[in-house]
């Protein structure tokens, strides 16, 4: 929906609001503002104004068809407003997985470099939190993702090619096939690290 054609329906429910509650209004003027009958309110507004629009809005708010608009246009704002909560809850949740994916990657990179030149995992002491923190954030997005055993592997080319597998696809935003990917690697890193 465009943004004028949201601020318009907003406007006009707005306006659908103000006769139910005219009546309050009126009310809370009477007794604080026009009670006194020598203050300068009463005698500039009283009769001029605020009487004759305050009977418009309760005589608007009495009209047959006022109640069914405002249900209509309450219900289509609600309506509006959870699509719109909706969308912004996707594209963060859309921006952390791509986020998420960036991390996968560069560590993956981070633990190839490492162990290209020394032995896994003697020489990523430093990329364990990082790693478990990575992990972690995984599986709160029900991603599936090797518990720590996975230091008992061989080596880390397993788990290189998984980061980068399945970092690569959360970059892209194919949260579905990332997830398949990370299950088809589950064999290969669960096997390793028992053996």
């Amino acid at each position: 929906m465009s943004r004028w054609l949201k601020k318009l329906l907003f406007g006009i429910w707005g306006v659908l609001l103000v006769p139910l509650i005219a009546p309050a209004v009126k009310k809370w003027l009477e007794e604080n503002i026009f009670s006194d009958p020598e203050g300068m309110a009463t005698a500039a507004f009283r009769d001029a104004m605020a009487t004759p629009v305050f009977s418009y809005f309760l005589a608007l708010g009495q009209q047959p068809w006022f109640k069914l608009a405002l249900v209509f246009l309450t219900g289509i704002v609600a309506g509006v407003s959870l699509e719109w909560l909706s969308r912004r809850s996707d594209e963060k949740k859309a921006s952390e997985l791509r986020s998420l994916g960036w991390k996968f990657r560069s560590l993956s990179e981070s633990i190839r470099t490492r162990t290209a030149s020394s032995g896994w995992p003697d020489s990523v002491p430093d990329l364990k939190p990082a790693l478990l923190s990575v992990l972690s954030s995984a599986r709160k997005f029900e991603l599936w993702v090797p518990n720590e055993h996975v230091y008992q592997l061989p080596d880390a080319s397993f788990l290189c090619e998984y980061l980068r597998c399945v970092g690569r696809l959360l970059e892209d935003g194919d949260f579905s096939e990332a997830r398949r990917e990370a299950l088809s690697w589950r064999p290969f890193l669960e096997k390793g690290a028992r053996s």
